[in-house]
């Protein structure tokens, strides 16, 4: 008996509801719908030079059931062929749009956002120009890269109207993600799209690769330091002649690597102008080598006349 009381107690809430609802969509609403915008017919040997959005935000209004239908389905895109609107001048406005939208009846178009697209041509044209990558990179603990990132092809040609392109020298991936890397990377990344331009790229991916390995460190042992620009009457004597240090890389390039490939360095002007007693010195490592520590961090000297 007591179950059969909370099933009518949960029919009636539910219809009650329904009844709410039913009369509330009935009200006029406001929403915002975003539809692709295609612009065809461009004559050939043209190209557009004005910014053109790959969609326009459309601001609608109508009653609660008609936008619910609106919002929740799909928008076939707007096709706009450039011949067909008038004028010399040509231009995309609201009626335009409302013209070629199905909009569904009680629905009506309060704005648009741009509020109007200019379609300017110029002569169209192409140019190569080179990658950049737009990568972002995490790795396992005791993983890291090793040497630059490569990419493939390193130039892409790119077609547009001639005053777009005329400034242009690289243009980048679309971003992309390697996360917790243990190993190495090679992916197809597809080309940045252009946000408001009507660019074309070929090919219209690269493939990129990234060498992971596994970390370690090693130390080097009783390199000689060179004194860079010492004047001809000036000798530098460095406490210690020799330094320890200690460094951070793949453990394929650790093991090729030698002290021959560890150049340490001061510059004479540093030692003359210091006023600590002790001088800083620089290490050039090869590239992708992590300096973990040098030792001694500084060097004492003694400046003396050449005799």
């Amino acid at each position: 008996m007591r179950g059969r009381r909370l099933h009518i107690i949960f029919a009636s809430v539910l219809l009650g509801m329904l009844l709410w609802l039913s009369a509330v969509m009935r009200d006029q609403f406001q929403a915002t719908v975003s539809v692709p915008l295609i612009i065809q017919d461009v004559p050939e040997g043209r190209a557009i030079s004005t910014p053109v959005p790959p969609s326009l935000s459309l601001k609608v209004r109508g009653d609660g059931w008609q936008l619910a239908l609106l919002t929740l389905g799909s928008h076939p895109p707007l096709e706009f062929s450039l011949e067909s609107l008038p004028g010399r001048n040509k231009a995309i406005s609201a009626n335009d749009v409302v013209d070629r939208m199905a909009l569904r009846p009680g629905v009506e178009l309060v704005s648009m956002h741009p509020d109007s697209i200019y379609l300017d041509l110029d002569r169209s044209t192409q140019k190569k120009v080179r990658v950049a990558t737009d990568v972002v990179m995490s790795f396992r603990e005791d993983y890291g890269q090793v040497g630059p990132i490569t990419v493939t092809p390193e130039s892409v040609t790119v077609r547009g109207a001639e005053s777009l392109l005329r400034g242009l020298q690289s243009w980048k991936t679309a971003r992309t993600e390697f996360r917790d890397l243990t190993a190495s990377v090679n992916a197809d990344v597809p080309l940045a799209a252009s946000a408001m331009y009507l660019i074309s790229f070929s090919p219209p991916a690269v493939r990129v690769g990234v060498q992971v390995d596994l970390f370690a460190e090693q130390t080097f042992s009783g390199l000689p330091v060179e004194i860079r620009s010492v004047p001809g009457n000036r000798e530098v004597i460095l406490l210690p002649p020799k330094i320890e240090i200690v460094v951070r890389t793949g453990i394929r390039q650790l093991s090729s690597l030698t002290p021959a490939d560890f150049r340490v360095s001061v510059d004479y002007a540093a030692v003359a102008t210091d006023t600590t007693g002790s001088a800083d010195f620089d290490v050039a490592a090869p590239q992708g080598v992590q300096l973990v520590a040098k030792k001694p961090a500084r060097l004492e000297y003694v400046i003396r006349k050449r005799l």
